[in-house]
């Protein structure tokens, strides 16, 4: 192992030099894990970064130091510094000086280190006559001349020395193996004790907290070696029984001719009470951040720069490094950033906050209606935006579920009237039409036209009222497996004339669903008799089911030319059809059975590869 002189004169070498200008960083946990390290650690100590990650700070540092970092690492503080020795690679020791920064993480509760290092040859030896501080008690003996001088003047020198300590705004005190020789006003005044003599002479140890007391012993005698280590803060007790906070700095001296530690006291106990309602305010408000239901997050250069919880789960990702750093344009077209950017700017003057809608993609694809307020900030000193963000798609498809309830109740009222009004006379019709009918049989073919026209119109207003008031419900356990195959039997003629081809895979476990079952089969009519007509050149009509945990899963999907996304939002409203010869009621009675039967319906549809149709509704705990 390397001796401090041997480790002096190493560092005299070129090559040293060069390296003594590189700065280390470490990030360490609490519990002293290294998480993080720089590359300049090879540069330095000689080991790859791998070699020192998730591995025990304590492991490389000298024993005989480290109780210096302990007492750092351990102890409550916003900033400070020491100086240990570091193994390297090589087996050598080297010097470092170290500021040590406490962070709370981002990304949790845990408190992290932060250390930033660099290789120091700025520590003495004990052997060292200029590290040492001689102070020299003056003495009432002095002999004066008639000029009022001392006779002798490094006495003077030593007497203005003494004043200049003796009346310092900091506590002063010099310890001997422990014992307290020397106190200054200021720190008589600090302890609390009425004159000096209730000091001097006594145990440092009995000012001190108990749980410091071996820190403060090794430090001591490493002060009178020599070595320096750096400030620390302790807790330290007063004659009137009151703890106060203080900053230690000691340094090397000497006091009648024993070694000493010159001892320098700053009451920081107000300070860190400060510092304890900062951090605790500081710390309310993260938590507030980070257990908020809305995402809060920060832009930066367009990029984010911070996120909460709520963040990840709306943005589908799982941690914060999949998000941290990387461009806001994944989420939103370049545009709609500059326009929100444009609304922060232009409103953040005002007493209220603008709220707009935007939508978002989350990073797996998938679009999210929210409303945001956003406010300008800064961040690392350049302008950034704080948006605060709340996820209003499931209230969107509420309002969308909501007004088309309220057309088909409105389509419904209309439905009855309109059918009610036209119904009677349109029996008269008939009846009338029937007794012509027999009259003039060679105008037959004109007959038969009128006939078809009167018996569409029936059934338009037998949809009607269907539509206004459903016939009464038949609900009993009805295996969705059964119906599915009722129903494409039912509609294979006219498949095959279509030249379409059912493709049934039923893979969920004994489906049952409670239904009305003719009201059930005239749903799977609608919509395969639509996934028919979609395929005019032919094609094959897919069915599927399956189990998922709480739903049966029924989906339906066609080889035709696809929907357009304008047209799939339309579906289901009243009248409105893209065949030539539609009614746009069949649809609408899907819906309306499909939703008195607690069930959903949704389409999906690229161009030119067909459409899919996925009914959703909820498992009987039965089987057939």
């Amino acid at each position: 192992m390397s001796t401090p002189d041997s480790l002096l004169r190493k560092e005299n070498t070129p090559s040293v030099e060069s390296i003594s200008k590189i700065q280390l960083i470490i990030v360490i946990s609490e519990e002293g894990d290294i998480q993080y390290v720089s590359s300049a650690c090879e540069a330095l100590l000689g080991y790859a970064k791998k070699d020192l990650i998730d591995t025990k700070l304590e492991n490389w540092i000298n024993s005989e130091d480290l109780y210096l970092i302990e007492s750092l690492i351990y102890q409550p503080s916003h900033q400070t510094h020491c100086y240990f020795r570091m193994k390297k690679k090589n087996g050598d020791l080297v010097w470092m000086e170290a500021v040590l920064s406490e962070v709370k993480s981002s990304m949790g509760e845990e408190k992290e280190i932060v250390m930033m290092l660099s290789r120091t040859s700025d520590y003495q030896n004990s052997t060292d006559p200029d590290n040492r501080t001689i102070i020299t008690m003056p003495t009432s003996q002095r002999k004066i001349n008639g000029n009022g001088m001392s006779e002798d003047p490094q006495k003077d020198e030593d007497y203005s020395a003494y004043d200049l300590i003796e009346y310092l705004p900091n506590g002063v005190f010099i310890f001997v193996d422990g014992v307290i020789k020397y106190v200054n006003e200021a720190g008589t005044s600090m302890l609390g004790a009425s004159h000096k003599e209730q000091i001097i002479e006594t145990s440092v140890y009995e000012y001190i907290e108990e749980n410091y007391h071996e820190i403060v012993e090794k430090r001591i005698k490493s002060v009178q070696q020599g070595y320096r280590v750096g400030q620390m803060e302790q807790r330290w007790k007063r004659f009137d029984g009151r703890a106060i906070d203080v900053e230690i700095t000691s340094n090397h001296t000497t006091f009648k001719g024993k070694p000493a530690s010159f001892v320098m006291l700053v009451d920081i106990s107000h300070r860190k009470s400060f510092h304890k309602i900062l951090q605790n305010s500081r710390e309310r408000f993260r938590k507030l951040v980070q257990n908020s239901i809305d995402t809060i997050g920060v832009i930066c250069e367009e990029k984010w720069t911070f996120i909460n919880e709520s963040g990840l789960k709306m943005f589908e990702v799982d941690n914060y490094g999949e998000i941290f750093g990387k461009t806001v344009y994944a989420n939103l077209p370049k545009g709609d950033f500059e326009k929100i950017w444009i609304k922060v700017l232009e409103h953040h003057k005002g007493t209220k906050l603008p709220t707009f809608e935007q939508e978002w993609k989350t990073m797996k694809g998938n679009a999210i209606h929210t409303e945001l307020v956003g406010i300008p900030t800064t961040y690392l000193g350049k302008d950034a935006v704080q948006v605060i963000i709340r996820d209003i798609t499931e209230r969107k498809q509420a309002e969308a579920l909501m007004l088309q309830s309220e057309k088909l109740t409105v389509a419904g009222q209309l439905a009855a009237g309109i059918a009610h009004e036209i119904r009677n006379p349109l029996t008269a019709i008939k009846g009338f039409f029937k007794l012509l009918e027999r009259e003039m049989e060679e105008k037959k073919e004109y007959f038969d036209i009128i006939e078809s026209e009167l018996s569409r119109i029936e059934l338009i207003l037998s949809e009607l009222l269907l539509l206004a008031k459903p016939h009464q419900v038949y609900v009993h356990p009805v295996s969705v497996h059964s119906l599915l195959k009722d129903v494409t039997t039912l509609l294979e003629t006219q498949a095959i004339m279509s030249n379409v081809w059912f493709d049934l895979k039923l893979k969920a476990e004994f489906p049952i669903l409670k239904c009305d079952e003719n009201q059930m089969k005239q749903v799977f009519i609608n919509l395969l008799k639509n996934g028919i007509e979609a395929m005019p050149n032919g094609g094959t009509m897919y069915i599927d089911t399956k189990n998922e945990e709480e739903d049966i899963v029924i989906t339906l999907r066609d080889e035709g030319t696809g929907i357009p996304e304008d047209i799939i939002s339309r579906l289901g409203e009243p009248f409105f059809t893209t065949k030539t010869t539609g009614t746009g009621l069949g649809l609408m009675i899907t819906f309306n059975i499909i939703k008195n039967h607690h069930g959903t319906v949704q389409f999906f549809s690229e161009k030119n590869e067909g459409a899919t149709i996925e009914v959703r509704f909820k498992k009987v705990n039965s089987k057939k």
